[in-house]
């Protein structure tokens, strides 16, 4: 299979690529480099011996996913572009709204439009809110979030 995985470069992204290439995947990683620094690449090529290919970009950029998918060939997508800290999201709750839900949003019409329709997204416990019990399992309410962040990631969810 051809997987795209934006956030590419950041932690759980990276750990993906490098497991999809050692088990024979193709990938295209997509990245802005927000959270993440470019040298992350090369440790990934380092560690697989593999080639994959990257696009420098932000899930955002109708135009850029609309290349991408019409240059590469993209059976899945994990999704992994978010930004991701609970405080920061409290203190700018828009930067979070644009870019984890309409970022998210331009990425789905874009997959949609290229007849992508395989997606794993990366969510997050913060849409369990204050939990009722621990240790938490996936039959927990969801919904009743604290903070942006969460908020961001709870939508995501209902829409996928």
């Amino acid at each position: 299979m051809s997987i795209l995985v934006t956030g590419g470069a950041g932690f759980i992204g990276s750990h993906a690529i490098v497991e999809l290439l050692n088990q024979g995947h193709q990938v295209v990683a997509l990245d802005n480099f927000c959270n993440s620094k470019s040298t992350v690449l090369e440790r990934i090529q380092d560690i697989t011996k593999k080639e994959f290919q990257f696009v420098e970009g932000d899930i955002r950029d109708a135009r850029l996913l609309k290349n991408l998918f019409s240059k590469h060939t993209v059976d899945a997508v994990m999704h992994f572009a978010g930004l991701k800290a609970v405080g920061e999201s409290v203190s700018n709750p828009l930067a979070y709204y644009d870019n984890n839900i309409s970022g998210s949003l331009t990425l789905y019409k874009a997959m949609a439009e290229a007849q992508v329709y395989k997606l794993v997204f990366s969510s997050s416990a913060t849409v369990y809110g204050d939990p009722q019990q621990i240790p938490i399992d996936e039959m927990h309410p969801t919904g009743a979030v604290t903070n942006p962040y969460g908020q961001t990631k709870y939508i995501n969810e209902l829409i996928c």
